[in-house]
């Protein structure tokens, strides 16, 4: 059978490692910081790459430079790679992808410059590299909702793990030659899908970027930057949604209109600022009153509005009284008291989500009205305009 010329595989693993790398700096100077990872995920394959310019002079330069350096680069480049997975999806960093090297390492050098150990050696590279692969596997298999990418990067890298595992079993059963660059078919099987393998893995970086790029821009258009409650379109859009859904299955929907008692006094007492901190220390008081399913939204100024799903009149009245007498967890703001207006729809009453919100509306009103710092209800029929 005949076999391409290997050194030329892993000359041009590197180089295409290189212009990805490129890719992912040029990438990660234009995206926020809150994209995280990415310098990781730059510097991997750049440090794999300066690994197979050693690799590929092997046979032609000293053994601890083109075999044991060259394979500890390697091994730290995806222990990199690792890192920046952790990083990306926000999990405490690792210390075991370094360990992993560094347990390597006397073994890689020991089989390469004391007893020339082929095979052996194989088996420690591969079980390092299946051990990375497996690590970044689980933190993107483990993300709550799958997307393309993180399917597409969890296939890669299972392709990859299965690669490492195949390699590691075929250098104990197998004939494992007796170099890197002997052209045997296990050996060109394992660098091709080494090789090719980690350049689908950087493309997975890309989109993983990419897909976490467009989530936090969706993020700013759909939510109040200072409070991150739902903008008022958002909140719109999303309760019309709601209302209409809770028709269709016969649930009832609440709604809670609520606004900060004097709010403007604090803005004159203390300044703009402390009062953007008394807005935002609200709103997640009021988020952690909530169900995720429920919808928090800023109305305009300092008044807010909740959507309670499939919740009758009785429990909103509950919710929002956890929400008037929850307390800040800062002593150092100002006090401000809330009033809270609350409507609900009972199943079958047709209305329009604007006129439940009037109706809240309305409520707060008379909340306002006899004293605010309470709450007040209205459980008549909104009718639709």
């Amino acid at each position: 059978m005949p076999f391409f010329d290997l050194r030329t595989a892993v000359f041009l693993t590197g180089a295409m490692g290189a212009l990805m790398a490129m890719v992912l700096f040029f990438l990660r100077r234009n995206y926020p910081a809150s994209v995280q990872g990415m310098r990781e995920w730059a510097l991997g394959p750049l440090v794999v790459a300066a690994s197979t310019l050693l690799i590929a002079r092997q046979g032609h330069g000293p053994d601890v430079l083109t075999v044991v350096l060259a394979n500890l680069v390697l091994l730290s480049g995806s222990a990199l790679l690792v890192r920046g997975t952790y990083r990306h999806f926000a999990r405490p960093l690792p210390r075991w992808p370094a360990l992993l090297v560094c347990a390597g390492a006397p073994a890689i050098a020991w089989w390469t410059l004391v007893t020339p150990y082929y095979s052996l050696r194989l088996v420690v590279i591969s079980s390092i590299l299946a051990c990375h692969f497996a690590g970044m596997a689980r933190v993107v298999f483990a993300q709550p909702v799958q997307s393309f990418a993180t399917r597409y990067t969890l296939g890669v890298l299972s392709a990859l793990i299965l690669a490492m595992l195949l390699r590691l079993v075929s250098a104990t059963t197998l004939p494992a030659g007796e170099g890197l660059f002997q052209a045997t078919f296990f050996q060109s099987l394992y660098i091709l899908s080494l090789s090719f393998g980690l350049l689908m893995l950087t493309i997975g970086f890309v989109l993983l970027a990419s897909e976490r790029l467009h989530a936090e821009l969706e993020n700013l258009i759909t939510h109040d930057m200072l409070t991150n409650a739902l903008t008022r379109r958002t909140l719109f859009e999303r309760g019309h949604a709601e209302l209409a859904r809770s028709q269709r299955n016969g649930h009832p929907v609440s709604a809670l209109m609520m606004d900060l008692d004097h709010f403007k006094n604090v803005n004159d007492q203390h300044g703009h600022l402390v009062g953007d901190a008394v807005l935002r220390d609200f709103a997640l008081r009021a988020m952690a009153q909530l169900r995720p399913a429920d919808l928090l939204g800023r109305y305009g100024g300092e008044e807010f509005v909740v959507l309670l799903t499939e919740t009758a009149l009785d429990q909103a009245r509950l919710v929002a009284e956890r929400i008037r007498t929850s307390s800040s967890a800062d002593p150092q703001l100002p006090p401000c008291t809330v009033s809270i207006g609350v409507a609900t729809l009972a199943p079958g009453q047709p209305a329009s989500f604007d006129a439940l919100i009037n109706q809240a509306d309305a409520a707060l009103y008379q909340a306002k009205h006899r004293g605010r710092n309470r709450i007040e209800t209205l459980s008549s029929n909104p009718k639709a305009p």
